[in-house]
């Protein structure tokens, strides 16, 4: 009979992505990372894992091996890459389900501002008066749910980027690029250092019937662009400023978001030509968005 098992260890960051690979070479069918205290992080810096000091690690075994031969391969692969984890004795039973099935049963669709963001496989009825997204949840990061998406997604419903040029920056899922596609936007670029990134982003745009440029950093483009979102975080938005302002047209808008309320003076001020407009805040998170000036 094939049992579901899972697996928690504590973990500090800088060895999560190690931990991954070794529990992966040990048959887990599906690895999670949840925050072991209380320390919010949002969609993580661009092609990055999220992870935090002290990171919960969890691994997901489906398969017949009992649990007991199921540790011994992890301690041996520990054990080869001087990982100084204790293990616990037992794995934790999980009761019998589809956990796939279970996993895209949790993404139901979501309005966000004139959007309707929904996976593909939902059958729900479209809300009047709104305009379809279709996403779908696996490989990048981005699914709507976080108040920094939302800010975003709302930005571009207010201000639909019609016949225009837009640029993704750390677009992750691609589900801004491809909100400004449904919204009107004329070509659209997705930017992120993350290869799945862009074959999420490619995949999700091909649900809308769209197309999204997507590049690597080595493949910057020279262009600019009328409208620039990044949603990454406060230090990479401030480490990126040239590059961000030199991608946004002069008199083009510019949307920044990933930072916490009390982040916004200092990202703020790593952009002196651009012209801001009053901060959004959600959630405390706030969103900056402003024009560049000409």
């Amino acid at each position: 009979m094939t049992d579901s098992w899972l697996l928690t260890v504590v973990a500090a960051g800088d060895q999560v992505e190690l931990l991954e690979e070794l529990l992966v070479l040990a048959n887990a069918q599906a690895v999670t990372l949840v925050d072991n205290g209380d320390m919010p992080i949002l969609e993580p810096p661009v092609g990055s894992h999220p992870v935090w000091p002290q990171t919960q690690v969890q691994a997901l075994f489906y398969d017949e091996r009992p649990h007991s031969e199921i540790l011994e391969d992890i301690t041996t692969y520990f054990q080869r890459a001087n990982i100084l984890i204790e293990l616990p004795t037992e794995l934790t039973p999980l009761p019998d389900q589809d956990w796939v099935r279970a996993s895209l049963d949790s993404f139901k669709p979501i309005k966000i501002g004139s959007l309707w963001v929904k996976p593909s496989w939902n059958d729900d009825p479209i809300p009047k008066n709104l305009t379809l997204l279709n996403l779908d949840p696996g490989l990048a990061f981005g699914t709507g749910l976080h108040p920094t998406t939302q800010l975003c997604l709302e930005w571009l419903s207010a201000y639909p980027p019609l016949g225009q040029t837009m640029m993704d920056f750390g677009c992750g899922s691609g589900i801004l690029g491809i909100g400004a596609g449904c919204l009107g936007a004329d070509k659209m670029t997705g930017l992120d250092i993350d290869p799945q990134a862009l074959i999420a982003t490619e995949r999700n745009a091909d649900l809308n019937g769209l197309v999204v440029e997507t590049l690597l950093p080595n493949q910057m483009p020279s262009r600019n662009y009328d409208l620039v979102i990044s949603n990454i975080l406060a230090n990479q938005l401030i480490e990126l400023a040239c590059t961000l302002t030199e991608l946004t047209k002069p008199g083009g808008k510019i949307v920044l978001a990933g930072l916490l309320d009390e982040q916004a003076d200092q990202v703020r001020a790593a952009y002196p030509t651009i012209t801001f407009d009053t901060d959004v805040s959600k959630k405390g998170w706030t969103r900056l968005s402003g024009t560049k000036v000409e």
